[in-house]
């Protein structure tokens, strides 16, 4: 996973300075004149997760994880510089945990870790962007998303009993930037994201820059 995420990170460098470098030179097609695209597209993300608080307890292996995520959406206009978006997504998550040599006897309230932490995620994202230049875009995002196939303990006295969750329902927002390139359909950006995770009694945050194709 890590091998990935450094390679997402050399792929969006790349691209981006290959992006600048086409201001300069153009393109005799005429492309150039006009390549900022909003509508129907793909967009690739890769980066860093950090579990807040309790949930980065005494069982968590490393501070942070890493994940990766596809989506496809939809931007749409609503005013010359206001739009609006929505995308499905689906994608990984992977947390290293310790080996709890004290199973039988700990009370898990302070760690929510039975095992290491890979769930397939999918979800919906819903976004409001502002152009602040003709390129740059930043604005504010919410997103639902189930994490599954992964095994926590769940909150409260429940996680006394030993009772797990099978699955999560996180629920959160943040924040976003875009550039949209010299290279027509193309865009590049970030995004930070604040989620609590339902019955997990956890936060985490999640950081991931991505590139974004637009079809049309």
């Amino acid at each position: 996973m890590k091998k990935l995420f450094v390679l997402l990170m050399a792929l969006l460098v790349s691209f981006s300075l290959l992006a600048e470098s086409e201001e300069a030179t153009g393109d005799v097609s005429g492309n150039d004149l006009d390549p900022i695209l909003r509508g129907l597209h793909l967009q690739f993300s890769g980066g860093l997760v950090g579990f807040v608080g309790k949930a980065g307890g005494d069982n968590a292996g490393s501070p942070i994880g890493s994940t990766l995520r596809l989506n496809f959406g939809y931007d749409i206009p609503v005013q010359d510089k206001v739009n609006i978006g929505i995308a499905l997504s689906v994608g990984m998550l992977q947390f290293n945990a310790k080996e709890n040599d004290a199973d039988l006897d700990q009370e898990h309230k302070d760690s929510p870790w039975v095992e290491d932490y890979n769930p397939l995620t999918v979800g919906l994202d819903f976004d409001v962007t502002w152009m602040i230049d003709p390129r740059w875009e930043f604005g504010v995002l919410v997103n639902f998303d189930y994490y599954a196939l992964a095994k926590t303990y769940k909150k409260g006295s429940d996680a006394l009993e030993g009772k797990t969750n099978s699955g999560n329902i996180a629920v959160g927002g943040g924040l976003i930037f875009e550039r949209y390139t010299f290279a027509r359909h193309f865009s590049v950006g970030a995004s930070v994201e604040f989620n609590y995770i339902v019955d997990f009694d956890g936060m985490n945050i999640i950081f991931t820059p991505f590139m974004k194709y637009t079809f049309f």
